[in-house]
């Protein structure tokens, strides 16, 4: 791969860092509330399918991470 390769790859990985990011920051935020004993929070969370974003978030990542690898080096 050439090196202007490697950075469109490298972005696409700092992309997937942030959405991550974004991700644990939820949880931790609503790990928090409830833990503060806010039910509220967590009934919202999974009532309302926000854990299912999360979840979809997440294995977004988890593509966008395989495709950059299999980019980079390509399976036989």
């Amino acid at each position: 791969m050439t090196n202007k390769e490697l950075v469109e790859q490298a972005k696409k990985l700092s992309t997937a860092h942030d959405n991550l990011k974004m991700a644990i920051d939820y949880l931790d935020m609503v790990s928090a509330s409830v833990n503060q004993g806010n039910v509220w929070a967590g009934q919202l969370f999974f009532k309302n399918n926000r854990a299912e974003n999360v979840v979809e978030n997440m294995q977004n990542v988890a593509d966008s991470i395989l495709t950059v690898s299999n980019d980079i080096c390509p399976e036989d």
